[in-house]
């Protein structure tokens, strides 16, 4: 461990990985010396860290005892739930600004966030039923009329991992779905149908500001994960009221002092449900480059500020006065002999992101793990923001040794 040489102020940010990077580069912009801790050897972040350890982010007594040693002023995290308690039960332990243990929870653990909204927004909550049991959760599938109404999820996963729709392949999908939460429980939801909306917003001294609604369009192969997301000024004004509404009520009700949040909705016959929401920024590059150009809003340097208590004015531009698309790449499956990437990409994104390599297999995508990489556009002109998504897409190409799926 090296010596922390106690010159400027010290914060630790719990998660090394890639969507941590962002964060981890503003707070030395801002003039932090930082401490990174991951699970992993080698981390993204470890290279841009002037600390690190290898402390799996889920353990909260080793990260309190690594807090403990380097004396640290902060702790934070972003776009990565499970760090999220983790962070908040150190803050608790050291009284550093914190969202609070039980908070986090709420923000983390599917089933105590709707035993927290019960009798105060039920109309807003899918019918939903809690299991510890895999036999148990069997048992209720048996007694359903059709099976195909409802769905499985952790109640603390991200990513959409162990999230499925259930048919008559549900003793597997449960498994599935215990295995992803660590056997800590799954919830069995009705599913609702219909377009899915996201909200980005930023909270602070209790006060709620929804910065984003973005619409979301899934894979083909899991229509519980979003394939592409767009902020193209074509939602409803009253219906973008209506879940900026929700929203805050639940953030409100969950008792989220300060910090982002990232929040999934579903809309039916006219009544918005919560799918969940996460006491973090959005991932995809949302919370640290779509929201800045959006908004002129900057939701890491805010959360910083906010941890430091430094004064800061929260100033909003209208997102719909410009225009950006999220895109996950969905190649056809098959075993990856050779990547082309024109030269010109950089021209038109924003983010560019691609990890794919020679002998890689392209599969159907099941969750987050199996997306090979995304890029944004972005603009002051919706056609034109249109026009480069298709151009983008055009100039990735993949050369397959063969087509069929190996997976």
């Amino acid at each position: 461990m090296k010596q922390y040489n106690g010159k400027a102020k010290l914060i630790h940010i719990v998660g090394g990985s890639f969507n941590q990077i962002p964060l981890v580069q503003k707070a030395k912009q801002m003039g932090y010396c930082v401490l990174v801790t991951d699970m992993n050897v080698n981390p993204p972040c470890k290279q841009y860290a002037d600390y690190y350890e290898q402390i799996n982010t889920t353990n909260k007594q080793a990260t309190l005892s690594c807090a403990e040693r380097y004396k640290i002023d902060f702790i934070t995290t972003d776009q990565t739930d499970v760090a999220v308690p983790t962070v908040a039960y150190v803050a608790e332990k050291l009284q550093l600004k914190g969202i609070g243990y039980n908070t986090a929870l709420k923000f983390t653990n599917k089933y105590v966030m709707r035993k927290a909204l019960e009798g105060l927004l039920d109309k807003h909550l899918p019918e939903n039923y809690y299991f510890d049991q895999e036999v148990n959760a069997e048992e209720f599938c048996r007694s359903l009329l059709d099976i195909s109404e409802y769905l499985v999820k952790p109640i603390n996963s991200q990513g959409s991992k162990g999230v499925a729709i259930l048919d008559q392949n549900y003793r597997q999908k449960i498994i599935t779905a215990f295995r992803e939460s660590v056997d800590r429980g799954i919830i069995i939801e009705k599913y609702i149908p219909g377009f899915e909306f996201s909200v980005e917003s930023f909270v602070i001294d209790g006060n709620v500001h929804n910065l984003t609604l973005t619409k979301k369009y899934h894979y083909d192969t899991n229509p519980c994960l979003d394939e592409r997301n767009t902020f193209l000024g074509d939602i409803d004004l009253m219906l973008e009221k209506k879940i900026f509404d929700i929203n805050t009520k639940i953030i409100k009700a969950l008792g989220l002092s300060f910090g982002n949040t990232h929040a999934e909705y579903k809309v039916k016959d006219g009544n918005v449900y919560l799918m969940e929401i996460a006491a973090r920024g959005a991932g995809g590059s949302i919370s640290s480059s779509i929201i800045p150009f959006l908004t002129g809003f900057d939701p890491l340097e805010a959360l910083l500020r906010t941890l430091s208590g430094d004064p800061f004015e929260v100033k909003i531009e209208d997102y719909k006065k410009k225009y950006a698309v999220l895109k996950f790449f969905n190649f056809p499956y098959g075993k990856v002999k050779k990547v082309y990437v024109d030269k010109n990409i950089t021209d038109n994104v924003l983010v560019f992101i691609l990890n794919l390599n020679e002998g890689d297999n392209i599969c159907p995508v099941k969750d987050s793990r199996d997306r090979p990489g995304y890029f944004i556009v972005c603009g002051n002109d919706r056609d034109d923001v249109l026009r480069k998504e298709k151009m983008v897409e055009s100039l990735v190409r993949v050369e397959y040794f063969e087509r069929s799926p190996a997976c």
